[in-house]
This record gives structure tokens, C-alpha cells and sequence, in this order.
């Protein structure tokens, strides 16, 4: 069995409170004894530790009846709590933490369900599904489903990207099982494994559980950050690879994937970012991005794919520029069952 890993899980949290200033935290002397002792710990007249449920529900009373901005919390472990007070910071900062705790329990229960987005190539005359793109859903307790952004800004506030961006992952390769063959595009963020040895592993379990072909992989780096660690980067691809995976590059062409970036990693696929894809066919400027990525892709020998393809212009006009493969509401939007046969219009 694995070990289990703080960042790839979801785990207990507790928090070291310290009262400032002519702030008195004589309140919890009496209401924290109602509570198990394991749940909180008077560490001297001003420092206390106390679990994240106790925290929770403490920083809307401070926030409601005192001077909070003297109160001060960091993130701490019950047999250090005092590692991390160089990191105090006041407490209506933990409220966004607190609001996004819903997103635990989504990545605890595994509630992401996959949506399949074909991917296409076109020739100039016909075209045909070569795989899919695979994109998580997250899903809420009344079944409903929850948009991608929402999932991902509450993992960020409550520092589960790590485990967010994992439980998606090996939920797509999961269901990727299911597909008979083609090509399998799948996300994930470079910054959300630290090692890779360590965070890839299961990755690798569950491709060998499915029976999936590894060379039918394409891990995609999505990243909306600049990537300032391209040695780190490096080592996750190189992961990749060992195990017979191969990866993409996301919006290419846009300030932080340049093309000096796409030289730099030399993916196996390159994919322009879709504000260089839509209207293209009336826009000059879009055009010499769009020709100078396939030209570089090329050179690379790699496969160029355009998305957010939305008509048929713009279509013929990236096929023209040198592109193979194509992704778009024009082919189809991500559905929870894969896209078997193209609309006629696409013919």
C-alpha cells in the first residue's frame, strides 16, 4: 500500500491561534474543556492549538465580537505547534479556507465524473475521431454537476491541488478503460506533483489495472502560471516517458507557453491556444502565430492540434496552416459518454 502522503490526501487539520495586542482569549478557557482534549491545547495565555472543526466554528464569534485583526492563526500540527509562527497571519484570511472545506469531501468521496471531448483529424475533405480528451466534472451532494474553475479555486484556497489534481487524474484513466482505442488526452498541473516518483506512481498502478496502452496517453501540462521550475517540469515528463506515456503542451502561443518553452520540452503534441484558433480565417495576426507554431511543431516532429474549432472556415484555414488535429464544439462539446459518430456537417 502506498504511504500516505499529507498533499495527495485529504487529512485532519489544526491551527495554532495566537491573540495580540489587548486581546484576551479568556472565551476559550470556557468553552474549549466542553470539547475531547485531543481536540485542542492550551499552549500558554496567548497560544492555543485546536482543531480545524473548533477553529471553524471559532472564527466567526472572533470575527463577530473582537478585534480580529490582533488574532492570528497559522496552520500547525498538534506535536509542533509551535513550528510555522513565523507564518501568522490574521484570521479573516482562513475564511475562504473554511468555505472551500466542501472540496474535501468531493476528492475523499472520488466525486468527479469524466466528460469525453473528441479529438479529430481532418485531411481537407473528410474527417474522423482519433481519441478524446478526458475532463473532470466535479459532482455536488444533490447530484448536480460542479464546473471545473469552481472545483480547482476551491482546492487553491484550501491547498488540495495536490489531491484535487490527482483524484482527476486517476478518475480519467480509470474511465479511460472503458474506450476501445485512439488516442487519451488527459490534464494535469506540473505544479501540483512534487515528485514525481512519489505523486506518479499510482498513475502507473492504475494505467497497468486498466490494461490501458501507455502509448495511447497523452498527459497534457496545463499550467496557468508561468512555469518558473522547467527542471522540475522536465523530470515529470522524463517520468512520462520511462513508462511509455507521451505528453502535450496547452495554449501554445499564449505569454507563458512561447515558443521558446515548446522548444525547450519538445512535446509530442502541441496544442494552439484556442484564442489563436477562433476567427482565425479573418485575422492576418492570428494566422502568423498559428504558422509560426506549426512550423516550429514540425520541425519538432511533433503533431500540431488546433482547438476551440467552432466553424468550418476556421477549420480549413489551420488545416492550410499545417495542422492535423482538431478540437471543438464544431466536432462536438465534452460529453459523459465519448462522441462514436461525427455530425454530418463535418464531412
Amino acid at each position: 500500500m502506498q504511504n500516505f502522503c499529507s498533499k495527495c490526501f485529504v487529512g485532519e487539520r489544526g491551527y495554532t491561534v495566537y491573540f495580540g495586542g489587548s486581546e484576551t482569549s479568556a472565551f476559550l478557557d470556557a468553552y474549549l474543556p466542553e470539547f475531547p482534549a485531543d481536540q485542542w491545547d492550551k499552549i500558554d495565555s496567548r497560544l492555543y492549538w485546536m482543531h480545524e472543526s473548533l477553529f471553524n466554528a471559532m472564527l466567526d464569534y472572533v470575527t463577530a465580537h473582537l478585534e480580529y485583526a490582533n488574532i492570528r492563526a497559522v496552520r500547525a500540527d498538534k506535536h509542533d505547534p509551535l513550528q510555522g509562527l513565523d507564518k501568522l497571519k490574521p484570521v479573516q484570511f482562513f475564511k475562504e479556507e473554511r468555505d472551500a472545506n466542501w472540496i474535501d469531501e468531493v476528492i475523499t468521496n472520488r466525486s468527479i465524473r469524466t466528460f469525453y471531448q473528441p479529438i479529430v483529424s481532418f485531411d481537407g475533405v473528410e474527417s474522423s475521431i482519433i481519441g478524446y480528451e478526458l475532463l473532470s466534472r466535479g459532482t455536488g451532494r444533490d447530484g448536480g454537476l460542479i464546473p471545473p474553475v469552481q472545483l480547482f479555486q476551491a482546492a487553491k484556497a484550501r491547498d488540495r491541488l495536490f489531491a484535487l489534481d490527482r483524484t482527476c487524474r486517476l478518475e480519467a484513466v480509470r474511465n479511460a478503460g472503458g474506450l476501445d482505442d485512439g488516442l487519451i488526452f488527459i490534464n494535469f498541473l506540473p505544479t501540483s506533483i512534487y515528485n514525481p516518483v512519489h505523486c506518479l506512481q499510482s498513475t502507473v498502478e492504475m494505467v497497468e489495472r486498466t490494461g490501458v496502452n501507455p502509448e495511447s496517453i497523452i498527459f497534457e501540462v496545463v499550467e496557468s502560471e508561468e512555469i518558473n521550475n522547467m527542471d522540475h517540469l522536465r523530470s515529470i515528463l522524463a517520468f512520462y516517458k520511462k513508462h511509455g506515456f507521451r505528453y502535450a503542451l496547452d495554449d501554445v502561443g499564449t505569454g507563458f507557453n512561447s515558443l521558446q518553452v515548446l522548444s525547450e520540452l519538445e512535446p509530442d503534441v502541441v496544442k494552439l491556444a484556442l484564442e489563436f484558433c477562433r476567427g482565425v480565417s479573418k485575422d492576418k495576426g492570428k494566422q502568423r502565430v498559428a504558422r509560426a507554431v506549426a512550423r516550429m511543431t514540425q520541425e519538432l516532429n511533433s503533431r500540431a492540434l488546433a482547438e476551440g474549432i467552432e466553424d468550418r472556415d476556421d477549420l480549413e484555414c489551420l488545416r492550410d496552416l499545417g495542422y492535423e488535429w482538431f478540437q471543438g464544439y464544431y466536432f462536438g462539446k465534452p460529453e459523459p459518454q465519448p462522441l462514436r459518430v461525427l455530425p454530418s456537417w463535418t464531412a
